[in-house]
């Protein structure tokens, strides 16, 4: 008897690796046609109301954690069933980090001014350089990432600063001094509105993110590969947040500029899997981009969060002292 020889049906399946006798796979069920679907699909998955988290997610966020890039891979030759879709882990992470702030009590940014000795007054001078107000016991900075203070501008710090513009000697060190505590009330404006935007906002710049990556990794391919790993980063920079999140509320008061180093490591292990070129390569273009995508498009953005609560009454009479 001759032996049996292989037919095509038989060839292994790219999600599990069973051997397939047909269209669809008889262990995990992955459709051996699937491919990239239109953008519709993906919109109109991406809000479904229903199977937002399935039994998939676990393995799914195994998968992302341990073997960067398996999940591009896997969506991209039409292997996904064993893993949850790009669309609706991005859905669920995205949902997980806002709850994470609620329920840690942490703000993605705030701007602060607060008094370091409560024992001891606070007391304001007016710089020579009329644009500068030094302050004495108090600090004034932002903060990312940090659990919530409130009242963000503490009133000893606003009484300090009204108190020696009413004993200013010239009119440019009153205007100053008014200004700076004009500038405070506006700084914590911008921290609100930025914490409650850039979230939500995430969803309109994920696009650019993802145009700005063609330049680095392939003009040629499709947008919706570029949007499948821009997806990805964002799910990926999501859970790094939430673990910091959860860090901070129970007292680590970690910053959040050490996060650049794990999302720039998975960043180049999974773009070098998914767009064929070397760690190095991808190192070095995953880091200009993101540079980019900060001062290109997250910079601008915050930009016109500022100019929508500045006074510019006040700034125009600071400016004219």
């Amino acid at each position: 008897m001759s032996e049996r020889q292989p037919v095509e049906d038989e060839a292994a399946c790219r999600a599990c690796g069973t051997a397939l006798r047909g269209r669809y796979c008889h262990t995990c069920g992955q459709d051996t046609l699937a491919r990239p679907r239109p953008l519709r699909d993906w919109a109109a998955e991406a809000f479904s109301e229903t199977n937002l988290v399935d039994g998939r997610t676990a393995r799914t966020l195994v998968a992302l954690a341990v073997k960067p890039g398996r999940l591009l891979e896997a969506c991209r030759d039409g292997a996904g069933s064993l893993y949850q879709t790009p669309t609706k882990l991005f859905v669920v992470v995205t949902a997980l980090f806002l709850l994470t702030l609620n329920f840690a009590d942490v703000q993605l940014y705030q701007y602060l001014a607060q008094v370091t000795d409560p024992d001891r007054p606070v007391t304001a001078r007016a710089d020579p350089d009329g644009a500068t107000v030094h302050l004495e016991n108090a600090t004034q900075g932002e903060r990312w990432m940090q659990r919530r203070v409130e009242p963000a501008i503490d009133p000893a710090v606003t009484a300090a600063i009204a108190a020696a513009a009413a004993r200013a000697t010239t009119e440019t060190d009153r205007q100053n001094l008014l200004y700076e505590n004009v500038s405070n009330l506006e700084q914590a404006a911008i921290s609100e509105r930025l914490a409650g935007w850039l979230p939500n906002a995430i969803w309109l710049l994920m696009p650019l993110y993802a145009l700005m990556l063609a330049p680095f990794f392939g003009r040629r391919r499709l947008i919706m590969e570029h949007l499948v790993f821009a997806m990805w980063a964002h799910i990926t920079a999501f859970i790094l947040l939430i673990l910091l999140a959860l860090a901070n509320k129970y007292g680590a008061n970690a910053p959040a500029w050490p996060l650049v180093l794990p999302f720039l490591t998975y960043f180049t292990l999974a773009a070098s899997r998914y767009y064929g070129v070397s760690r190095l390569q991808a190192l070095i273009r995953g880091a200009i981009h993101l540079a980019l995508y900060f001062s290109l498009v997250l910079f601008p953005a915050a930009l016109v969060a500022a100019l929508t609560v500045m006074d510019l009454e006040a700034w125009m009479a600071f400016m004219l002292a």
